[in-house]
């Protein structure tokens, strides 16, 4: 038992940093998607990356100091964390991010109206031009017929080949397409990784704890 023992610890050990590894990156992507997406979804995102991380450290001190009360402590955490994981697939309204990039679409096209360049910063992101297509400008008076540089490749509309046609609410449709599949490999995958963490910590905590029990006797 004692190699198997070691290899279930030393394994841990892996995961747990991956584990580690894998919530900071879910830190950095809420810090940098804030914006992007609803705040609610953000603070939920950075909320889980911080429980992700504290959770991990506490595995690894648990299997360090072979604390049977540790480790069940931190299987228990890793339970609850599933659950939370398996209700956010169920309850997670779908294509949250292209849907607030279409009303952001909207939001900015109306602010256009009255504040020219309110729409620079999506054109230049997406390659579009207005909100259903170059067109649109035509309605602005301040354009006079015209549209502004953030429609064009390299801001130079002088060229009419540069002048990008498609719409924005069209380009963040496109852009947006795989949502729904991407993040369902993302959340599997995140049940699944912490799936495994758990049964090694399951295994681990109930070896050290039959351990403490024959070195009582």
């Amino acid at each position: 038992m004692g190699c198997a023992t070691g290899t279930i610890k030393y394994s841990l050990f892996l995961f747990n940093a991956l584990w580690a590894i894998l919530g900071i990156l879910v830190l950095i992507f809420g810090g940098l998607g804030w914006g992007a997406m609803p705040d609610s979804y953000a603070i939920g995102i950075l909320v889980l990356g911080g429980i992700i991380l504290v959770i991990s450290l506490f595995g690894c001190c648990g299997a360090v100091r072979e604390s049977p009360r540790m480790l069940w402590t931190y299987a228990t955490l890793l339970l609850i964390l599933l659950l939370l994981i398996v209700a956010f697939i169920i309850l997670n309204p779908k294509d949250v991010f292209k849907k607030y990039a279409l009303q952001t679409v909207e939001n900015q096209w109306e602010l256009e109206q009255t504040k020219p360049g309110s729409m620079d910063i999506i054109q230049k992101t997406y390659y579009c031009c207005g909100r259903d297509s170059a067109q649109d400008y035509l309605d602005i008076k301040f354009w006079n017929n015209t549209v502004p540089s953030s429609c064009c490749k390299d801001d130079s509309c002088v060229n009419p080949l540069n002048l990008y046609l498609r719409g924005c609410l069209e380009k963040v449709e496109e852009a947006f397409a795989d949502e729904a599949t991407t993040l369902g490999y993302l959340e599997w995958g995140l049940l699944g990784f912490n799936a495994a963490i758990l049964l090694l910590a399951i295994i681990l905590a109930i070896h050290y704890t039959n351990r403490r029990r024959r070195y009582n006797y």
